[in-house]
């Protein structure tokens, strides 16, 4: 269990880029091989509702776990917890491969165990992601919270973009089972920065040091701190409105390209790569740019945005795909100016004794959404 003190820590910007480091080749495998998955199940099925329940199953456990998990993160140490999540998606990742090449089970339980296999997954991945968030303001100075922010989306940008095109050109080459191996062996190499570097730990103030908290005390403790200051909850609706529309459109996008606009796995991949090309730039922007003095005009104009491109994209005509590009790229580039504008408003604003509590119900609270957006739109 972490020592919890409100003391400041020693941030350590070199190791965060380290770990940093790991956690980018993981998302790289698994954009490569979500890919994969994701086309597989799109033909496969072709169904708009297996595509809605498979991101819904995905995503929702991860969402009802997610309060939960923000609470245990203040208390335990977040290095175990990354790097015990990170063995365990390896691990679920295998299953998955050993179902495949077994050959006893056919497309559809294939897809079952795809589903199972998602839920499993979105629980363990609460844990990993509310610890990961909370390492931002623990290692990296005041001064750099938007610039690194900035770097992150840039690189995962990047990440994005290669990531489609790897996966369309691989399942040229190999088939899904081959592909899936990627996803384990990068999970893997992910915890080897993890391990070696030294996370801050934050010690709780002495008055709280007086009398230990319930779990219910600090599971309420997040939202109450949400409610409680002046601007969050309107900022925390804003972004919850739009991961409605943004879960409910991104979801169908294998079933609009392939079904709707009659497109193939390398017209997939050019939409997603358009959409990561827009994030990409809006990341080098926001990263070499200080950002706005007033981040809430940072996330105003970012969501605007990112709807008039999502109104592109479903206005485009039959086969016009030049058009489905750049209403994904526009939404693309504008999402990192909205998101990293937030994430240094809660940066700034939350103490650190209780960044997983806060952030955990504050992802909560943003994504609920998502999940009736990915069903409705099914």
């Amino acid at each position: 269990m972490e020592n919890n003190t409100i003391d400041e820590p020693e941030t350590n910007l070199a190791s965060y880029l380290f770990f940093l480091s790991g956690q980018w080749i993981s998302i790289l495998g698994s954009n490569i091989v979500r890919f994969g998955i994701v086309w597989f199940l799109a033909v496969t099925t072709n169904s708009p509702f297996i595509m809605s329940l498979a991101a819904f199953f995905g995503f929702a456990p991860f969402i009802l776990v997610t309060p939960i998990s923000g609470v245990f993160v203040d208390r335990w140490s977040r290095k175990k917890i990354i790097i015990f999540v990170d063995f365990v998606q390896a691990f679920l990742t295998v299953i998955l491969i050993v179902a495949f090449v077994s050959g006893l089970f056919s497309d559809w339980e294939l897809i079952g165990i795809i589903l199972l296999l998602s839920i499993i997954g979105g629980i363990f991945g609460a844990f990993h992601t509310a610890s990961v968030d909370t390492l931002l303001p623990l290692m990296v100075p005041k001064k750099h919270l938007s610039r690194i922010n900035g770097i992150n989306y840039l690189v995962n940008g990047g990440i994005q973009i290669v990531g489609p095109i790897v996966g369309a050109v691989a399942l040229k080459f190999f088939i899904i089972q081959d592909l899936l191996w990627l996803d384990a062996i990068t999970f893997l190499i992910a915890v080897i920065p993890t391990a070696l570097i030294t996370i801050p730990t934050v010690k709780a103030r002495e008055k709280d040091q007086k009398k230990e908290s319930s779990f219910r005390e600090e599971f309420t403790e997040g939202t109450s701190f949400i409610k409680d200051t002046k601007g969050l909850f309107p900022l925390l609706m804003a972004f919850t409105g739009a991961n409605f529309f943004l879960a409910a459109l991104f979801t169908q996008i294998p079933i609009l390209v392939n079904k709707v606009h009659l497109g193939n796995e390398d017209v997939l991949a050019f939409i997603f790569s358009a959409q990561q090309s827009g994030m990409l730039l809006g990341s080098l922007l926001m990263s070499t740019w200080k950002g706005f003095k007033n981040n809430a005009k940072g996330v105003a104009l970012g969501l605007f945005f990112s709807y008039l491109g999502m109104f592109v994209m479903i206005s485009a005509p039959l086969e016009n795909f030049a058009l489905l590009a750049i209403g994904i790229f526009i939404t693309g580039f504008v999402l990192p100016i909205a998101n990293v504008s937030s994430e240094t408003i809660w940066a700034k604003t939350v103490p650190k004794d209780k960044l997983g509590r806060v952030y955990s119900a504050r992802r909560t609270i943003a994504q609920i959404s998502a999940p009736v957006g990915m069903l409705s739109v099914g």
